[in-house]
């Protein structure tokens, strides 16, 4: 009966570790095929290329705000948006510009309609609808968001608005006290040897620009915020695996308010391959590889009803810190691409 047993263990481990190979090298090879995406410009039946993060800036900030389902909760948080920006372009003066990048991830419900209201409203030029031809996850529409985007500086923010949207200036005030204005490259480390020698080099034309990063950060408020019992017990035991994955310098990874210079977000956003909930996590860890100072900043959040997180997304955010640590620090099978390299090919 034990032979059995151990027979029956062995193949339920065998198959796991199939399955998980399968998982690393699947993600892999979706990094090196996009599916397709595209500018949704109400006023034109014509397509709208898209932008490069590799070209120059023309425009100040850009903010990316990746959505899926979110027909019930996106408008009060461009509402927001559109006052403050409009309210700061009016203080400081035509030169401050700005974009906001809404990436329908394969939405269900009317996202799309409720964002093209706004385009039709304030222009195509300050709102823009990117579709993904599916839903690929949170990750990959940032990512998609981050690629497409004309700011010199690179804002995400959360569909539900639980983040004060002003609160984007103290993000600003602390990215610059860090903001590295010429960038050198960087030797590899022993621990990060996937990452080539050059792995920032400024020998491009974007490295006119600084590199930084600054995260918005909740764990200021973990003694008053108000969360549901099950959202706490679950953040507890995340944040001890993400010590385990990636250190404990950065306290709250996961809050979706974070800025980033140009450079940054081409050469971060360029190397991603997690596409749903711990892309977060893969971010810190490439900046720790690229050498991108990261200010964590103190920000005010309150909860949003329609969190879409669940029991077995924890369980998936479990397995995808796991294949995090295996493939860029164990095995060692994703390779970060260079700034040069990734500059020839865009």
């Amino acid at each position: 009966m034990l032979f059995i047993l151990a027979i029956v263990a062995l193949g339920v481990l065998g198959y796991s570790i199939g399955r998980f190979i399968n998982w690393m090298t699947t993600l892999n090879e979706e990094f090196e095929r996009e599916f397709s995406a595209w500018l949704e410009n109400p006023n034109s039946i014509e397509k709208v290329p898209l932008p490069s993060v590799f070209s120059p800036a023309t425009k100040a900030l850009s903010v990316i705000v990746p959505a899926y389902n979110e027909q019930d909760r996106i408008s009060s948080t461009l509402s927001e948006m559109l006052t403050y920006l409009e309210a700061r372009q009016a203080r400081q003066g035509p030169s401050f510009t700005y974009e906001i990048i809404v990436v329908d991830d394969g939405s269900k419900d009317n996202t799309r309609g409720v964002v093209l209201d706004f385009t039709q409203r304030v222009g195509f030029d300050v709102v823009r609808l990117l579709r993904l031809s599916k839903n690929g996850g949170k990750g990959h529409a940032v990512k998609r968001g981050m690629l497409a985007a004309r700011g010199s500086f690179l804002l995400m923010a959360d569909a539900d608005g639980a983040t004060r949207f002003s609160d984007l200036e103290r993000l600003e005030i602390q990215l610059d006290r860090i903001l590295i204005p010429n960038f050198a490259p960087r030797a590899a480390t022993p621990k990060s040897s996937a990452v080539s020698a050059t792995a920032i080099s400024d020998s491009l034309a974007l490295a006119t620009s600084g590199v930084g990063a600054a995260f918005g950060s909740r764990a200021h408020m973990e003694r008053t915020v108000k969360r549901s019992a099950l959202r706490t017990f679950l953040m507890k035991g995340f944040h001890m695996l993400v010590l385990f994955v990636a250190g404990g310098k950065i306290r709250d990874t996961q809050c979706g308010f974070k800025l980033f210079s140009r450079r940054a977000a081409a050469v971060i956003f360029s190397n991603l391959r997690l596409r749903r909930w711990c892309f977060d996590v893969e971010v810190v860890l490439l900046c720790r590889f690229l050498g991108v100072p990261i200010a964590e900043v103190d920000v005010t959040w309150t909860e949003v009803p329609g969190s879409k997180l669940r029991v077995m997304s924890v369980v998936h955010m479990a397995l995808e810190l796991l294949l995090i640590k295996v493939s860029y620090q164990i095995a060692r099978v994703w390779r970060v691409a260079s700034e040069i390299e990734l500059g020839r090919k865009n």
